[in-house]
């Protein structure tokens, strides 16, 4: 009975994340080695958001990437896997197994909440996998960010798209994403980065948990899509910096 109850929960999970809806709008595709940083997070066998290779045994991604919607207890650690070293979603790089799951409790909102992956056996580094340095302060405003994932990039793809997509978004006011959503969120959020982007641009559901970048360094996690795939509003991703200190005292 309990091994039909595992397997019923894993059914249930694979089913919740199998159809995405996302995509990154209006990106190119990325060739292998230019992302060594970029991690893609499966649950039960299927691939349901993005991810941040930070270490040889450490990825960072989005906490809804990793439980239920409402909740900040995360599904089973050994049900998810973490893929890195390859552009194609389904073959090639390295795929690890998640060995322990830990969210940070200090969120503001569990939409924007960040959870780290320790891996059960380490990534082995080359010039197609390898860690990216964390953000201490945040991107100023209207700085170029650089963001990147699998998800799709057509509404009639059913899966998350098969070559892995970068593009650019801008670091706008954070009245911006409080404004484009009726809730309780603070305008001055120091947890997250508002990113701005041109119609048929920016990240969508099968993009969250993925990295955004500035001069090299992990500055953001998306996190909040606040209006359809692809339309004017911007979009919230987790600060990197805000979360620096717990990330650091929990893999040193």
């Amino acid at each position: 009975m309990k091994l039909t109850g595992i397997l019923i929960g894993i059914l249930a999970v694979s089913t919740t994340f199998a159809h995405p809806q996302g995509r990154i709008a209006g990106g190119e595709d990325a060739v292998v080695g230019q992302l060594p940083y970029q991690g893609a997070l499966s649950i039960g066998g299927s691939y349901n958001c993005g991810a941040a290779i930070i270490s040889e045994r450490y990825a960072l991604t989005a906490l809804t990437c990793v439980c239920s919607a409402g909740s900040d207890r995360p599904w089973p650690a050994t049900l998810f896997m973490v893929s890195g070293g390859s552009v194609d979603l389904y073959s090639g790089g390295q795929r690890i197994r998640v060995e322990e799951i830990t969210i940070n409790p200090n969120y503001n909102t569990l939409n924007t909440g960040i959870a780290l992956l320790r891996l059960s056996e380490p990534f082995v580094f080359n010039e197609d996998v390898s860690a990216l340095p964390l953000a201490t302060e945040n991107p100023p405003l209207d700085a170029t960010v650089e963001i990147s994932g699998w998800g799709r990039t057509t509404e009639t793809e059913e899966n998350m798209h098969r070559i892995l997509q970068i593009g650019n978004a801008k670091v706008v006011a954070q009245r911006e994403c409080s404004l484009a959503r009726d809730e309780e969120v603070p305008v001055d959020n120091d947890q997250v980065i508002c990113l701005g982007h041109q119609r048929r641009q920016g990240i969508c559901g099968g993009d969250l948990g993925g990295p955004a970048v500035y001069e090299n360094t992990l500055v953001g996690l998306g996190a909040q899509l606040l209006g359809e795939c692809g339309s004017l509003l911007p979009e919230r991703f987790i600060s990197i910096a805000s979360n620096y200190e717990w990330i650091k005292a929990q893999i040193e």
